[in-house]
């Protein structure tokens, strides 16, 4: 295992040491699972249902003109 040595201020020492350790990890692993985490491939793409269910409207087309043509049939 190699060490590294990172440059970082009292303050944001003292405030990653206590939120790893609020977390149940330390600085250390705090960094390798960062690390780990940029080696990883892409994740694959959000399931079309997902994105579906989340509310989320994909819209091809001029989003203008269908608003104006909605706007027109509807008080035709």
């Amino acid at each position: 295992m190699s060490t590294l040595t990172i440059p970082i201020s009292d303050e944001n020492l003292s405030f990653l040491q206590d939120w790893t350790k609020e977390n149940g990890m330390t600085p250390e692993s705090f960094f390798a699972a960062h690390v780990d985490s940029l080696r990883r491939p892409k994740r694959s793409p959000i399931h079309p249902d997902v994105i579906r269910a989340t509310g989320v409207i994909q819209f091809e087309g001029d989003p203008r003109e269908a608003y104006l043509d909605h706007m027109e049939k509807k008080h035709a």
